[in-house]
């Protein structure tokens, strides 16, 4: 008898526990299942004079954080060119989603999805490629030049906005880049800055920036920075396209330039540096735009900031984009809305799921390229760790 009640007893406590584990799950359950999440859109492309549905599109989406990154989850688009993906948000609070579809063998990104909500409306424009001379144009090109460092040198930082008005993606065709640049006789150090388009993709050398990335219809933006000792001055930039805002910025109060149409207006004050300001609109091709600075020596002046500049020349580039009102495409179709800045951590995001996509597509890779893609994703992801503490910091 008594063995009987110990073991009702047991019983009975061994219920009490699952009971206990059985609504520990059910809340477990019900957190995941109110932190649910979906995102639903359409992969379109143009046709005719309009944007029509992709069928069969595989739309990924991604999750990109400082704890690890990769593709979550995939579907084919239906006949309209629709998709839904359901998803929960997990790990860090810094985690980026987003969505990407590949189209012609060029991936196409998403903004970041608004993890508080389902998102209903993400469409992917997504576009056929051509590699021949489709026109790129310069919306905006903005030239800022430093006052001289310790060693005499100056910092000398290009922003251009590159825009593809046509209805196709332009790639570059083997050597044949997609879009070039002169830089000036005696540049040094040259180097990529804060863009939309890949590092890896843009190469500096034999005297010209030369773009070898894809450029989807939408605008772009490159910039990139180089040094030039004080005896490469008075420079010339020549103007080999034309352009619709040319911008010049010079922090030295004696310093000149001149230009077709180029004038002075208010000069700008950022961080306590103040920036002579020059500015000219609708400026033909086969022009040359010259600077020249004064022969003072060099004072004690802090590091020139590359990043600084060019979120300077940026956010002027918006107002100067809007200044112009150049109309839109008829059939670009963006989840961004035109002149958005894109965030830093965006683009990282973008790169490294670009990154993956590429070497997903190529499964017969070397060990080279495998060791390549490695390194180039671990630099990548420390510099997106980088720019998620920056703006927690900031923000």
């Amino acid at each position: 008898m008594a063995g009987v009640i110990r073991s009702s007893r047991a019983a009975a406590a061994w219920r009490g526990r699952f009971c206990i584990i059985m609504l520990a799950t059910t809340v477990v359950a019900a957190e995941a299942g109110a932190q649910t999440r979906r995102v639903t859109g359409r992969v379109l492309r143009p046709a005719a004079d309009s944007m029509q549905g992709v069928l069969g599109a595989w739309v990924v989406l991604h999750r990109v954080a400082s704890d690890g990154s990769g593709p979550l989850d995939s579907v084919r688009t239906a006949r309209d060119g629709a998709f839904s993906i359901r998803y929960a948000p997990s790990g860090e609070r810094d985690a980026i989603y987003f969505v990407s579809a590949t189209h012609d063998g060029i991936a196409y990104f998403s903004p970041p999805l608004d993890t508080a909500r389902t998102v209903d409306d993400a469409e992917l424009a997504v576009f056929d490629t051509t590699s021949a001379p489709v026109p790129i144009h310069v919306r905006g090109r903005h030239v800022v030049v430093a006052a001289p460092q310790k060693d005499g040198t100056r910092e000398v930082v290009e922003v251009y906005e590159l825009a593809n008005d046509s209805s196709v993606t332009r790639v570059a065709s083997g050597e044949v880049p997609v879009w070039a640049a002169v830089l000036p006789a005696g540049a040094s150090n040259v180097r990529v800055g804060e863009s939309d388009l890949s590092e890896d993709a843009i190469r500096t050398d034999g005297g010209r920036v030369r773009v070898y990335a894809p450029l989807a219809p939408g605008i772009k933006q490159l910039s990139y920075a180089y040094q030039l000792s004080a005896g490469a001055f008075p420079v010339s930039l020549p103007l080999e396209g034309a352009v619709d805002v040319l911008e010049v910025l010079l922090e030295e109060p004696n310093a000149t330039t001149t230009a077709p149409g180029l004038e002075r207006v208010d000069p700008v004050a950022v961080e306590s540096r103040t920036f002579n300001r020059f500015l000219a609109q609708r400026v033909a091709s086969g022009g040359v735009l010259r600077i020249d600075v004064p022969g003072a020596l060099p004072g004690g002046r802090r590091t020139w900031i590359v990043a600084v500049v060019v979120a300077i020349a940026a956010a002027m580039a918006l107002v100067l984009i809007r200044m112009t009102r150049a109309p839109a495409p008829a059939q670009r179709v963006s989840v961004r809305p035109q002149g958005a800045m894109e965030r830093p951590a965006e683009r990282l995001a973008r790169e490294i799921a670009a990154l993956d996509a590429r070497v997903e597509s190529t499964p017969d890779l070397s060990a080279e390229d495998r060791a390549a893609y490695a390194a180039r994703r671990a630099e990548l992801k420390e510099a997106l760790t980088r720019a998620l503490d920056a703006e927690r910091r900031d923000g």
